[in-house]
């Protein structure tokens, strides 16, 4: 044996000697460790403040890391999450450590919780893969468990996932699966009644009406089997909502159920449920032209003396007494009530009632001749609506296609490289707790935690080291599209804005005009730039920067029909299926298109016959399309030369077919056809 050998035994003994010191110091400081967390404990019971809460839970999770005590930890990393802001990425952050430290102690239970958690969190971030990925490991843990809450708690978790991404029906299988549970438990009031609001609420938002009153009646007779009045008024109110909504249930059902609420909220003197009742008598009975009785339940509902904040109630009230005078075609006493009713829909930031309010105060003042004002509200209105609009599209996701196995082995890995990178943070703890609590070993110690980051940063950089570069130009390259695709969406999102503005500031002008021909004229140009705003439109609502022309036509048609159709009876018929088009080619055929169809509707057509649009757009070879727009009206007159014609409508059909590089033919057989062959944009530029 030499000494090198010698000398690499004696070094291994010292390094074993230490830690065992190591160890034996930290054992002797459990006992004081666990005094301190216990009467921190005392203090946090009796403890209200938020602050407060937070601080005591930090102090507590220092002594819990002195201790390496990962129970403790994990069950604090719980409840600071349950204390930051929803969604947040400290919420985020302390469920994932809670997980990580769950998954290396091999607590079931924790990883169970945990892992529903965060997937609230990711549904409340958008990121419907990762809140799918967690609720999925906790369904699958809790059922191998057996945990019959866990198991309720994950079902309807997830059944609210799907609902975000309109999976409807897998969101109501999973409710019935919470559901069918919960109704096993002894005492389910706690599980049962959010399971049933929940799906009483998808029901609802998606039109089912019958399937969500059915619902509500379920709560009440589950509040009505406990003799609990106040949940009872208040279910039976949000019942009248729907009843409300819906106009689907007869009158007298209606005025039952709210004089129901109103026995219930009396009978314990719950103020708030009685005059919530009132208002929805009021609307119901003014939904019936009773307006004097309307009258009297909404002066009975503003008599009321709520304890709390009435904000909201009082934003509702003024809504609904704006209409009542609106129906009274009362504009000053409309105006007042719904000015009301915005300003404080405006502090509470309630869009949808601010939405309808604005839209209501627009349309008044407009009565009223006040353009300012006007404009005003409508420009609120259309800035709300579109900011709906792209949150809802920020809200979508795509389609997922992940299959059970691979989410599966998804988690085994997850797992693997948590426990990874957790062993080498806990590493580095124990490093600083040991340079503090044990200087007499810090050279030791020092000497394993430098091997030790030696060996990881060396296997690290083999693994990583093939990857890395394209890793990062791949997110250059990502980022840059991605930048790009925003502003374009953004530049699109503008332009339809302003044409949108234009478009109104015509509407308001046209108010004035008394001359028929002149506000034809205005009417027409008002059309051409909708015709052109739609374009932009469908543009930002779109990733492919193509427009789809079949859902474009179809929406023009729409408005058109809307505008000139009134009493004449006009069927149309579209066959523009897969049809798409970039905005060099849809601007021009959009335009041609609103021409043809004004032109039919204005002289095509008779209010006395069954009159018929068609419109179709063909592609007749490689190179060229064919747009065919027919009437069976009285056709044009057959001496008619196109080249000369002086209406504008037709002139400018004209000039944009020859910007097509294209040809326009007109046809007078049982009506009038214009046909006009055209080539996208792409062959142009081979032309030109």
């Amino acid at each position: 044996m030499n000494r090198f050998s010698i000398s690499i035994k004696s070094f291994k003994s010292y390094l074993f000697i230490v830690a065992f010191s190591a160890i034996f110091c930290v054992s002797a400081q459990v006992p004081s460790i666990q005094k301190k967390y216990d009467s921190i404990a005392k203090i946090l019971e009796q403890t209200k403040n938020k602050d407060s809460i937070f601080n005591l839970l930090n102090l507590q999770k220092e002594l819990a890391e002195k201790a390496e005590n990962k129970a403790q930890l994990i069950a604090l990393h719980i409840k600071l999450a349950a204390l930051a802001d929803r969604g947040s990425v400290a919420q985020m952050e302390y469920l994932e450590t809670a997980l990580s430290l769950a998954n290396e102690q091999n607590d079931t239970a924790s990883i169970i919780t945990a892992s529903v958690k965060l997937a609230r969190v990711f549904q409340v971030r958008n990121d419907y893969n990762k809140a799918l990925f967690h609720v999925n490991t906790s369904i699958e843990l809790s059922e191998e468990t057996e945990d019959k809450n866990a198991i309720i708690e994950a079902y309807a978790t997830r059944g609210n996932i799907y609902n975000n991404i309109s999976q409807i029906a897998a969101a109501i299988s999973d409710l019935n699966v919470a559901k069918k549970i919960a109704l096993q438990l002894p005492d389910n009031e706690k599980e049962l009644i959010p399971i049933l609001k929940t799906a009483s609420y998808i029901h609802y938002s998606n039109n089912q009406y019958t399937e969500g009153l059915q619902i509500l009646d379920e709560i009440i007779a589950f509040y009505n089997e406990k003799g609990d009045d106040r949940k009872k008024s208040i279910w039976r109110n949000n019942k009248a909502m729907i009843h409300l909504s819906c106009l689907c249930v007869p009158v007298e059902i209606q005025k039952q159920n709210l004089y129901k609420s109103i026995k219930s909220a009396k009978k314990i003197n719950f103020n708030a449920g009685e005059a919530y009742a009132y208002v929805h008598l009021a609307r119901m009975l003014k939904n019936e032209n009773k307006l004097d009785s309307a009258y009297i339940y909404l002066e009975k509902a503003s008599n009321i003396q709520l304890g709390r904040s009435t904000k909201r109630f009082q934003g509702y009230l003024n809504q609904i007494k704006g209409d009542f005078w609106a129906t009274k075609e009362n504009a000053s006493q409309a105006i007042k009530y719904f000015e009301k009713a915005y300003n404080i829909w405006d502090e509470l930031n309630v869009l949808k009632d601010k939405q309808y309010t604005a839209k209501a105060l627009a349309h008044f003042y407009d009565k009223q001749r006040n353009s300012a004002k006007a404009y005003k509200y409508m420009e609120t209105y259309a800035t709300i609506k579109d900011s709906a609009f792209s949150k809802q599209k920020v809200e979508q996701i795509k389609e997922i296609e992940l299959t059970y196995e691979f989410k599966k082995q998804q988690y085994k890995d997850s797992i693997q490289n948590a426990e990874a990178i957790d062993i080498m943070a806990l590493e580095q703890q124990n490093e600083i707790q040991r340079e503090k609590h044990l200087q007499q070993i810090l050279f030791g110690l020092f000497l394993v935690a430098l091997a030790f980051g030696g060996f990881a940063y060396y296997a690290y950089n083999r693994k990583k080291k093939t990857s890395k570069l394209l890793d990062e130009k791949n997110k250059i390259i990502e980022k840059a599209l991605q930048e790009k695709q925003l502003l374009l969406k953004e530049v699109h999102h503008r332009v339809k804005n302003n044409f949108q503005i234009v478009s109104s500031l015509l509407e308001l002008q046209t108010k004035g005009i008394e001359d028929e021909k002149a506000l034809s004229l205005a009417n027409e140009g008002k059309n051409r730039v909708k015709s052109m705003a739609l374009i932009h439109q469908k543009l930002y609502q779109n990733e492919t920067g193509l427009i789809d022309f079949d859902e474009y036509i179809q929406t023009l048609v729409k408005e058109l029909s809307y505008m000139y159709a009134s009493e004449k009876k006009v069927t149309t018929n579209i066959h523009t299926e897969n049809m798409e088009f970039d905005i060099d080619t849809a601007i021009p055929l959009g335009l041609i298109v609103n021409e043809l169809i004004t032109n039919a509707y204005k002289y095509a057509f008779d209010a006395t016959k069954n009159n018929e649009l068609n419109i179709s757009i063909n592609k007749v070879n490689d190179e060229e399309y064919k747009l065919v727009v027919s009437d069976n009206g009285k056709g044009l007159d057959d001496t008619i030369d196109l080249t000369k014609v002086k209406s504008l409508g037709l002139r400018l059909v004209r000039r944009l077919t020859k910007q097509l590089q294209g040809k326009f033919q007109l046809n007078n057989e049982d009506g009038a056809s214009f046909e006009i062959t055209f080539k996208d944009t792409q062959k142009r530029a081979l032309l030109d």
